[in-house]
């Protein structure tokens, strides 16, 4: 099966891969995103918004210019720098104001800006726990210029994020950990992503608890020049493709692993977490209730525990792919 949009790994056989359907803005999609629980690209999504037209790199600037940010840094275009073998290089941070990190990923070679990402990890936009929304008064005014949509309910909004980036950025395969369905609005720029169900869990291979990479939730697989050991449970494992244009919407349920490459000149986007209406029960949302466990207990930083997690980490990862 061919590649749309580029290929995903250097494999010499490429991955399966289906398209993630594109619908329009209609009654009763919420509805189904709950209830199938599948990839979406919502086309035009967030066409209307005002942030289309206003987030240039000129008008950014103008609005967020002048603040201190951090900011991922990798050797590479992979974020995190997992090719990297320490952590503190796997998880390396730069500092600038915004308007020098605008410089950074808008200026020189592909490759030199691909090593700069900024992403809610560093600074969120907004959050709401139970109950209490808080703002980070640094990038409140990025508000301004969009929309909550309209695809579930405000009460049950978790996170909001932001993303900056130049072109050449790939975020690593993973899934996001808080259980959350996730709309990706692209702002600005252009982005392609590859999606996997949750049951492919045993063929992603995530970083084992009870390792020395505390990113549990992201995969060990290089999908731009995976390991041989790694080769054929990527091959095998079928894959969701979906291009994101300006204006687009990507619809990401929960426990789903997904990886990013990123095309524009300047690519911004939005991300919105919500909790679902019926928790998702599935080999990703079961290890990671065993991952939360052990954090909350405190199991997780004790040296005589590592090899019985570790354990239960490999039987919950060595389950039967469908």
């Amino acid at each position: 099966m061919t590649q749309p949009g580029g290929t995903l790994h250097g494999l010499d056989q490429p991955t399966p891969e289906r398209e993630v359907a594109r619908v329009e803005l209609e009654p009763g999609l919420a509805e189904r995103l709950e209830q199938e629980q599948l990839p979406l690209l919502i086309a035009g999504g967030v066409a209307h918004w005002r942030a289309l037209s206003s987030w240039t790199p000129s008008g950014l600037e103008r609005l967020l210019g002048s603040t201190e940010i951090d900011f991922k840094l990798s050797s590479s275009n992979a974020h995190p720098d997992f090719r990297q073998t320490e952590l503190r290089h796997m998880f390396a941070r730069g500092r600038a104001t915004f308007g020098e990190f605008l410089r950074k990923i808008g200026t020189g070679p592909d490759a030199q800006r691909a090593r700069a990402l900024f992403t809610g990890d560093e600074q969120f936009v907004l959050r709401r726990r139970q109950g209490v929304t808080t703002l980070n008064p640094v990038l409140a005014p990025l508000l301004a210029d969009i929309e909550l949509p309209t695809l579930f309910a405000e009460e049950r909004l978790y996170s909001v994020w932001s993303w900056f980036s130049g072109r050449g950025v790939r975020t690593w395969l993973h899934y996001d950990n808080n259980g959350c369905h996730n709309l990706n609005a692209q702002v600005r720029g252009h982005k392609h992503c590859w999606l996997y169900a949750p049951d492919q869990l045993a063929r992603l291979h995530p970083f084992p608890l009870g390792g020395s990479n505390p990113a549990h939730n992201c995969s060990q697989i290089d999908v731009e020049a995976p390991q041989p050991e790694f080769q054929a449970d990527l091959r095998a494992a079928p894959a969701w493709h979906a291009e994101l244009k300006a204006g687009d919407l990507l619809f990401i349920p929960a426990w789903w692993f997904h990886t990013f490459r990123h095309e524009g000149e300047l690519n911004a986007n939005l991300n919105f977490w919500w909790k679902p209406l019926r928790p998702g029960w599935n080999p990703v949302a079961g290890r990671q209730a065993l991952l939360d466990a052990a954090g909350r207990t405190g199991l997780a930083k004790d040296p005589a525990a590592a090899a019985t997690l570790a354990a239960l980490d490999a039987a919950l990862c060595g389950a039967e792919t469908s």
